[in-house]
């Protein structure tokens, strides 16, 4: 099998013999900048519906809002792609680590649960903190009812309980709890972990140099987490699972010239496809869901196509660097304190969608964002220091040699 995280340039480019590392090219840049444009995608749709009245109740200026409208309608399609370049990322993770002999079960879930729980502890607990907070304040009761129509929260108080947090921190929402109080983004973090038990699992029962009990017990396990997170969890695997494959199948082998083109062409094509999907209204669901995944498998492909090494200092690619490098933050953490800011400022209502509305909205979005990075920089960003403390701690064995 290939090596997923190594590219070489292809054979007209100047550097021909000099092999690019996957996180030192181009490649690498515009996979970063897709995770961070879909955490923003997210936040610009939570944002809307938080401040903002739905698209049929505008009276005035309807054309001049509907590309705006549009453009912060595709929140869940967002999280879609972020589960196929999850599957790439992690599948590619566990093949290297195989075919190089370093594969450890205690390395891999230790990386696997501190990359998630030095985000979501803060995030849980903040999110306790805006909710209770804004529910003491009663500036909003409907908002925190659940009786204004913004499309995303349910009656907050009765999602604040102790054993629903645990659900939570636990990965269980959307399988044994509901999530926690306004924090409904969190449903895919339960996705993403057991996405993470359920394909090594699979891989290691399907692997022939795989000894036979082990591969029974591999088999029975992963059937047995089928079986526990059955219907949405599983049936959104394979969406996962496109990741592993894109990881797998070796990128189109273009010109350079030819290859910038076809990205171009690509994503143009995409953009319009992407929030065209998620306006469809005939079609909902999985199989939406899936319509995006195999729009979206053919762009990543040709993305992968950019393997030339990427210029560190140039702005596009510090700014993709950046804007990935907070994307799970913004992602955890933003809902509660959105919802906190509405109902100090907003109450029950939402607003028309004026000129000074909207920038009332980006100035307060602005804030959030800034609470997000800083919650980064104490967290996120420190993920590697924190793993490598807790292996010393635990006297976890370090991975072989390769």
């Amino acid at each position: 099998m290939s090596n997923p995280g190594i590219h070489l340039d292809s054979p007209d480019s100047p550097t021909t013999l000099r092999p690019v590392r996957f996180a030192d090219s181009t490649a690498s840049v515009l996979l970063d900048l897709l995770r961070g444009l879909a955490a923003l995608t997210v936040f610009a749709e939570h944002a809307r519906n938080l401040f903002l009245v739905d698209f049929p109740q505008i009276i005035s200026h309807r054309l001049l809002l509907a590309a705006p409208y549009v453009l912060t309608s595709a929140g869940h399609q967002a999280v879609i792609v972020f589960f196929i370049l999850s599957g790439y990322f992690i599948s590619g993770a566990i093949f290297r680590a195989v075919e190089r002999g370093q594969w450890l079960w205690s390395d891999y879930l230790m990386r696997r649960l501190v990359r998630l729980w030095v985000v979501l502890v803060p995030a849980l607990l903040l999110g306790v903190l805006w909710d209770r907070l804004g529910l003491a304040l009663g500036r909003a009761p409907g908002l925190y009812g659940g009786m204004v129509a913004n499309h995303m929260l349910h009656d907050v108080a009765q999602q604040l309980s102790p054993h629903i947090f645990l659900g939570n921190l636990f990965f269980v929402q959307t399988i044994l709890v509901p999530t926690l109080g306004s924090n409904g983004a969190l449903w895919s973090l339960a996705n993403e972990f057991w996405y993470y038990l359920l394909f090594p699992l699979g891989y290691f029962a399907l692997r022939p140099s795989t000894c036979p009990r082990q591969r029974w017990l591999y088999g029975m396990s992963f059937l047995a987490l089928a079986w526990f997170v059955r219907g949405g969890v599983l049936g959104m695997f394979p969406i996962w699972l496109a990741g592993t494959l894109l990881c797998v199948l070796p990128a189109p082998r273009l010109s350079p010239g030819r290859a910038r083109w076809a990205r171009m062409l690509a994503a143009a094509v995409y953009a319009l496809l992407f929030f065209s999907i998620a306006k469809l209204t005939w079609l909902q669901g999985v199989a939406s869901d899936y319509l995006l995944t195999a729009v979206t498998f053919p762009l990543l492909w040709l993305l992968l196509t950019a393997r030339q090494p990427a210029q560190p200092q140039a702005v596009y690619v510090r700014a993709s660097r950046e804007a990935a490098r907070f994307s799970y933050t913004l992602y955890a953490v933003h809902t509660p304190v959105l919802v906190f800011l509405v109902s100090l400022k907003l109450g029950d209502t939402r607003l028309t969608p004026t000129l000074q509305h909207v920038l009332l909205a980006c100035g307060i979005c602005l804030g959030v964002l800034l609470y997000a990075w800083g919650l980064a920089y104490l967290t996120e960003f420190r993920t590697d220091t924190l793993r490598r403390w807790l292996q010393r701690r635990l006297h976890l064995p370090a991975p072989p040699a390769a």
